[in-house]
């Protein structure tokens, strides 16, 4: 194979025909343009495959693959087997790069970086942009491991390196990046970040669709995999080994924002379960502050406009106090823990409600 390009970009479509085009055109808007693009239509049932064609006729570097709907790792995967170029970036078809991002990344490559994260930007269906994240200037394992750093749109790699780890895990149906990142690292991999937000990540408009105890069993999979020597990983490596402890930390929080999502779903009863049972088998302990990752991007962290937060406090915090009543919180507790959990909408309904003077009623709040 001929690596004639520096960038295969891969675009993994699952009916998001009415994203396209926004994605598309900030590949284009790239002040670095030497790069391809695969296009991996997942099975689509809208018309994926005809904005894909058109933005095909116009630029030859856009390349368009169908398959049956396999999944998001399988997608992916059939793209980069597809594809040509030297570095491999990731950009979800509902997801957008600065202009900047490939020149970034392609930066961190020449001072010999295998796999780079950047930061990246929260926006909304409207376009707003609802919170820049940043990265610090050090990356360590430990942070790999205790989370996922990124969403997939901030990543790119070289091809070299993605032979030494394997490919996406096409057995898991979520936490499928994450689980790859610590593959790289542990063969071997160099580690690297672009500080700046260089790339778009659009949060779903609610929560209702997410399953909840799915992501909870993928996150939870690979948390615990992580400290284990990997079987996948296709040669002996100083870093691939067992190591100590269980990371049972990363289970917790994982725990925490998945229940978040089955609280604002009013699935309380099979919360309270999961809760209880989740509880027992890893004997954790829990504090008020560790109750307010229930608040996260994949429930309602981001619902910030007036009309977001009336539903926040009028349906999603009855459903909070319902839940932590099922499992006999007293009243302080209660009172501690969803104070926690809703501080950041307390914030924003008293900004919503008192304008310029919200600093003040904040602090006497």
């Amino acid at each position: 194979m001929c690596f004639n390009l520096n960038f295969s970009v891969i675009i993994p479509c699952f009916n998001q025909a009415h994203c396209l085009n926004d994605s598309l055109s900030s590949l284009n808007q790239q002040f670095f343009q030497d790069w391809e693009a695969i296009i991996v239509n997942d099975g689509s049932t809208d018309n994926t495959v005809e904005i894909a064609e058109e933005w095909c006729k116009k630029d030859a570097r856009i390349k368009l693959i169908s398959t049956s709907n396999q999944g998001l790792s399988a997608a992916r995967n059939r793209g980069i087997e597809f594809s040509t170029a030297k570095f491999i970036a990731l950009l979800d078809a509902d997801d957008k790069y600065a202009p900047t991002h490939l020149d970034s990344m392609l930066d961190a490559f020449k001072k010999g970086i295998d796999i780079v994260f950047s930061g990246y930007t929260y926006f909304s269906r409207d376009n707003d942009h609802l919170h820049e994240v940043t990265l610090d200037k050090m990356l360590n394992f430990d942070q790999i491991l205790h989370k996922n750093m990124t969403p997939p749109i901030s990543v790119a790699f070289k091809r070299s390196s993605l032979e030494l780890c394997g490919l996406f895990d096409e057995t898991l149906k979520s936490a499928e990046d994450w689980d790859l990142w610590i593959r790289f690292y542990k063969s071997g991999a160099q580690l690297g970040i672009t500080q700046k937000s260089t790339t778009f990540y659009r949060i779903s408009d609610n929560s209702m669709s997410r399953q909840y105890l799915t992501m909870y069993q993928e996150l939870k999979k690979v948390a615990l995999m992580a400290t284990k020597k990997d079987t996948r990983i296709s040669s002996d490596f100083a870093l691939n080994i067992d190591l100590n402890g269980t990371n049972h930390t990363s289970v917790k929080k994982s725990l925490l924002m998945c229940l978040g999502v089955a609280v604002c779903q009013n699935r309380i009863s099979e919360a309270i379960d999961l809760f209880k049972k989740e509880k027992q088998l890893y004997n954790f302990e829990f504090i008020a502050s560790d109750f307010k990752l229930m608040c996260s991007y994949l429930s309602f962290r981001y619902k910030v406009s007036r009309n977001d937060v009336n539903y926040v406090f009028e349906v999603l915090y009855p459903r909070f106090t319902h839940f932590f009543t099922g499992l006999d919180f007293s009243d302080s507790d209660q009172k501690a823990i969803l104070s926690e959990i809703f501080s950041v909408h307390t914030k924003l309904q008293i900004r919503h409600k008192w304008g310029f003077l919200s600093p003040v009623v904040n602090r006497f709040n």
